[in-house]
């Protein structure tokens, strides 16, 4: 069903997901992270992969922690530690919705390209971003290529490990000269050609057969889980 969704479909989605997870309040935070799992089981299985991620878990364990044993007043006590039950539930309703947030702009990543994202925008008033957003994606690989090439050339010549917080500062600041020279080539080349945002084009954007059925879907489901 997921190759029938086109770019309003995914966007419907990716906006529910998101409504659902802001203004759900208290435990129907599970609710909204419901929502997004059965959205990324029906369109977007690859979403699941932010899952595996480690630096997601370590973040949802700060935030645990901290939500527990620095909100809200003491009512019992880990070891010799204050803590209080009602920060740990405050901090597994914020986890809630991470992890809901999470999956949206994953699964919105995996299913509209930027460049379809700007088309959207585009068609709304903001002219030349799929230019722009073409020219940083253009930008990736060559930063890429020159953090690699840098930290080569300095392994070459006696960098040591005990220097590697040095060795990334310079990696960075190539990478980043690198791409501002690369960026002005191919604005200049793009200004040669007589290119002009505000004659610019939208992209063109997919359209799936169940996008407005979805929409409508999402919507009344939505309402009813905020009247409800």
């Amino acid at each position: 069903m997921a190759d029938r969704l086109g770019t309003p479909g995914y966007l419907c989605c990716f906006a529910a997901s998101m409504a659902a997870a802001v203004l759900l309040p208290g435990w129907r935070s599970l609710l909204a992270l419901a929502l997004a799992v059965c959205l990324a089981l029906l369109f977007y299985r690859a979403a699941f992969r932010a899952l595996t991620h480690p630096g997601l878990w370590v973040f949802i364990a700060m935030l645990l922690v901290s939500m527990t044993f620095w909100v809200g007043e003491p009512t019992t006590h880990v070891g010799s530690l204050p803590a209080s039950l009602t920060g740990l539930a405050v901090g597994v309703q914020m986890s809630l919705r991470a992890i809901t947030i999470t999956l949206a702009v994953r699964g919105l990543a995996a299913r509209v390209s930027p460049g379809e994202s700007a088309g959207l925008l585009e068609r709304v008033g903001v002219k030349g971003l799929g230019f722009t957003v073409g020219v940083a994606f253009n930008l990736l690989p060559s930063m890429e290529q020159s953090v690699r090439q840098t930290l080569d050339t300095a392994r070459l010549r006696g960098g040591t490990v005990w220097r590697r917080p040095r060795l990334l500062r310079l990696a960075a600041l190539t990478a980043l000269t690198t791409a501002v020279r690369r960026a002005e080539a191919v604005a200049a080349a793009a200004e040669v050609r007589g290119f002009s945002p505000e004659r610019s084009r939208p992209l063109p954007l997919r359209h799936g057969r169940y996008d407005l059925l979805l929409g409508l879907t999402l919507t009344a489901t939505l309402a009813t889980l905020l009247l409800t």
